[in-house]
């Protein structure tokens, strides 16, 4: 009986060693490289969101404004207009949303002043988008220094 205590070695044992070895190389380098790729378009990605800085965001009011106008005769028509406001960056977005209750309270007083005709035809309703875009960018030169909309959108109108 000899004291030979050595683990006896399979054929291509260290054939086997050698291919997991490189497979786990392949798969390393195949991460570093999607890392690496995915980075690269991320990179090339954030001049183009600067560069859309002027894009069109839009502000919507936190609810539909309902009131009551004297309609014809003698008679009061109640009215829901549901407004979004278009602005021209994110900063002018932030801004707009920050003053938000200031806005919406402007935009109720101009549309609550006017007549149940005023909602019913095409050029009514753009005089009244233009008399509230007027409103609005006024009080936001007091409050900001610059007007910050550049439309008023009526996004749904309701008159009974």
């Amino acid at each position: 009986m000899s004291n030979d205590l050595s683990i006896p070695r399979k054929p291509g044992s260290r054939r086997l060693l050698i291919w997991f070895v490189l497979l786990g190389l392949l798969v390393l380098l195949g991460i570093g490289g999607g890392w690496w790729y995915l980075n690269q378009n991320r990179a090339a990605a954030e001049p183009a969101e600067q560069v859309q800085d002027n894009q069109a965001l839009y502000v919507g009011m936190s609810r539909p404004f309902i009131f009551s106008v004297p309609g014809s005769g003698s008679r009061d028509r109640l009215v829901q207009v549901s407004v979004e406001l278009l602005v021209r960056g994110e900063a002018s977005e932030t801004l707009a949303k920050r003053h938000l209750p200031l806005l919406e309270s402007t935009l109720l007083t101009v549309l609550s002043g006017q007549t149940a005709a005023s909602y019913l035809s095409a050029q009514s309703k753009d005089s009244v988008k233009s008399e509230a875009l007027d409103a609005l960018n006024r009080i936001l030169v007091e409050e900001t220094g610059k007007g910050l909309i550049e439309q008023v959108l009526f996004i749904g109108v309701v008159v009974q």
